[in-house]
């Protein structure tokens, strides 16, 4: 789909269309990951007279309208997705920011789960799981059991 698609979709639905927030869409479309920042200064090039308190604005519409979500990294600033179409989640490594999506389908028995257990429907639409990648994990693992990294590798 392209931002002429969220466009129309959009106008149909009632909803105004600013240049500004046409704009603001374009970026993050284009993007991936952005913070606000990135979005206002990519933005702000064609916009001067924009600020940075309507790119939060803008931000926070497009996603009550369902094409941005936040993503919160557990490190650093907020960062905003474009996400129309199919949800996926992210595996975000803290200690050197590698980032790897999944699809929704893993989140399924978990999402079961919690209904069948406290009759909570959970709502994970663009989940952000901190942890530590495989390379990183070694890393820790040689620093900190080095005797027990010695003893796998022989």
């Amino acid at each position: 789909m392209d931002h002429s698609d969220d466009a129309a979709i959009l106008r149909k639905q009632g909803h105004r269309l600013t240049p500004q927030r046409l704009m603001v869409l374009e970026v993050v479309r284009q993007g991936k990951h952005l913070t606000a920042e990135e979005v206002y200064a990519a933005v702000v090039g064609q916009h001067p007279y924009i600020n940075i308190a309507t790119i939060y604005r803008t931000l926070q519409w497009l996603q009550d309208v369902g094409l941005v979500a936040p993503l919160a990294s557990g490190t650093g600033p907020l960062r905003y997705e474009y996400v129309r179409g199919g949800t996926h989640h992210h595996l975000i490594c803290q200690d050197c920011g590698y980032e790897e999506e999944i699809d929704d389908d893993l989140l399924s028995a978990l999402k079961a789960h919690l209904q069948e257990r406290y009759a909570f429907s959970a709502q994970l639409h663009h989940l952000a799981i901190p942890g530590r990648c495989s390379t990183c994990q070694r890393a820790f693992e040689e620093v900190h059991h080095p005797q027990e990294h010695h003893n796998e590798l022989n």
